[in-house]
């Protein structure tokens, strides 16, 4: 009884240990692209953006992403531009963002810094607090 314990707390241990590297990681990403713009050309410069990453045969991209993006999109309207690329049209952007996963989120400033990187399904919620703490 005492071994199985053991082995659980174990395991739980690796499995929160393995999601706090990636945190970090990713922070690390993001402090390394602070004053790059890998994202230029690709969505207008000047208002903060979101740009979603997909693949054609992603189905959580098409039944929850994209859904999610049009209805930020009319909620903010013109404030913010909302871009769709497929990540396997650019892969030297999806390694240099440190993406892992698709569907996944970038939220850029208005200089067009990526702010935050979401891996995986990001909601309007998410989105929406991301681009206000960027506009603001």
């Amino acid at each position: 009884m005492v071994e199985r314990l053991l082995i659980v707390a174990s395991l739980a241990f690796l499995i929160v240990g393995a999601w706090a590297l990636l945190r970090l990681w990713q922070a690390h990403r993001l402090r390394a692209l602070a004053g790059e713009r890998p994202l230029q050309g690709l969505v207008p410069p000047g208002k903060p953006a979101v740009v979603a990453f997909t693949l054609p045969s992603c189905a959580e991209c098409r039944t929850r992403q994209a859904p999610a993006l049009e209805q930020l999109r009319a909620r903010r309207g013109a404030m913010a531009a909302l871009a769709t690329i497929p990540a396997d049209a650019y892969p030297n952007l999806v390694a240099q963002l440190g993406i892992l996963t698709v569907p996944a989120t970038a939220v850029l400033d208005a200089e067009g810094r990526v702010r935050f990187l979401n891996q995986g399904f990001a909601d309007v919620a998410r989105l929406a607090a991301q681009l206000d703490s960027v506009a603001a």
